[in-house]
């Protein structure tokens, strides 16, 4: 399946967290410097995101207390979506 920009900020990988954002911004960018990749846990292989890639960032305090800084690449947010979204998808087939 292929997802667009607007697919991959739609979608929220801490929904179900009982935690409070506020300040929250997402946003599709690309890498000035290396960063790890905040993957799905079967792909945490230590992968990061190379200058040039293009990923997802979203910043947000987390309950007041932090602030949760967290980027995924493409790759793993395209898979993030494949997993919620199923192959069976009606949306998917249009």
């Amino acid at each position: 399946m292929t997802y667009t920009d607007a697919d991959r900020l739609d979608f929220d990988p801490f929904e179900g967290d009982e935690a409070e954002l506020s300040l929250r911004t997402v946003r599709i960018r690309t890498a000035r410097k290396e960063h790890p990749c905040y993957a799905l846990p079967e792909r945490r292989d230590g992968h990061t995101i190379k200058p040039g890639d293009r990923y997802r960032h979203e910043r947000a305090r987390v309950d007041g207390e932090f602030w949760g800084d967290y980027r995924l690449c493409l790759a793993c947010c395209d898979q993030w979506l494949d997993e919620i979204k199923g192959p069976d998808n009606e949306d998917d087939q249009q």
